[in-house]
């Protein structure tokens, strides 16, 4: 089990001391993710916050399902997703164009090797998943929103979303056991 994975667990068993090492650890990588979201200091730190206060509360970590890691950027995507919808607004991405679209889903890590591995990853993907799955989960487009400017089905949307997420899970799982 990684570091992050104890001291979640750690926290689940009420341990406030884990609680505070996890944050001093993830802090800026969380903080970094929020910013990419919602360009705004003030919000990224709300969302940094309230991050924490959510897993501390409500911590549902599995490590059967996932990377402690991507467990506690999950909560932080969806509170500053929350917060952008609350406000009204969408991330500040002008004119986005899905068959254009070639963002790095491991900007929010400093760890190079982390990088190589989630981009060799998505680059195995088939090239409109890997879109689909970056505008999804990245900049938080809905799958109404994906359908309608890409002209397939939602259906059809939500699989291939669903088969990209799956297969990437796969594809990392597969790197860290080598």
């Amino acid at each position: 089990m990684d570091q992050e994975a104890t001291l979640i667990t750690r926290i689940q068993a009420g341990d406030e001391t884990a609680l505070k090492e996890l944050f001093d650890l993830s802090k800026r990588h969380i903080y970094a993710l929020a910013w990419h979201i919602l360009k705004n200091r003030e919000d990224a730190e709300e969302v940094l916050q309230d991050t924490f206060v959510k897993l501390y509360q409500h911590n549902g970590f599995n490590p059967n399902y996932g990377s402690a890691r991507s467990y506690l950027y999950a909560i932080a995507r969806n509170e500053a997703f929350m917060r952008l919808r609350a406000k009204g607004s969408r991330p500040q991405l002008s004119d986005i164009d899905i068959h254009d679209l070639n963002i790095s889903l491991a900007a929010a890590t400093d760890n190079q090797d982390d990088k190589l591995l989630v981009e060799k990853a998505l680059a195995s993907l088939e090239a409109t998943d890997a879109k689909l799955l970056k505008a999804s989960f990245y900049w938080g487009y809905t799958h109404d929103e994906l359908a309608e400017q890409t002209g397939l089905p939602l259906g059809t949307v939500k699989s291939r979303v669903r088969r990209a997420l799956l297969r990437l899970r796969d594809l990392l799982g597969a790197y860290e056991s080598k």
